[in-house]
């Protein structure tokens, strides 16, 4: 019987021994994929952070071409105004303002609003 015991207790012991060995395989393999998760992990911080830096670029960039379409939708009300008031004016000295704003408005160069100047009879600048 102590032969029996002895077997079984070394059964037993390789037993452990192999499942020591296991799970010993089993926690090596555990922390090389925790090491990978963990730069994994690092890695999209560090892109999450580009990514927020980005957005918060476009966004700004976004809000400034709203404001410019904005204004730009401005600029032609006002232009379209300003043209019907210059053609519903008779000839004289508030004809040559309006005709200016809208020169300005329209920001013609100098060269561009001499050739307009040329161009326009006396009847039309008044």
């Amino acid at each position: 019987m102590k032969q029996w015991y002895q077997r079984r207790v070394r059964g037993t012991l390789i037993f452990y021994k192999q499942q020591h060995e296991y799970l010993l395989e089993e926690l090596s393999k555990m922390k090389g994929l925790r090491e990978t998760m963990e730069q994994s992990l690092r890695e999209k911080e560090r892109n999450e952070h580009v990514y927020v830096s980005e957005i918060a670029k476009l966004t700004q960039e976004n809000r400034r071409l709203t404001r410019n379409t904005s204004r730009e939708s401005a600029n032609m009300e006002y232009l379209k105004n300003i043209v019907v008031r210059y053609l519903s004016l008779g000839n004289g000295s508030e004809r040559r303002q309006v005709l200016s704003a809208i020169l300005t408005v329209l920001q013609l160069t100098p060269d561009e609003v001499n050739k307009v100047k040329h161009k326009l009879s006396p009847g039309w600048l008044g």
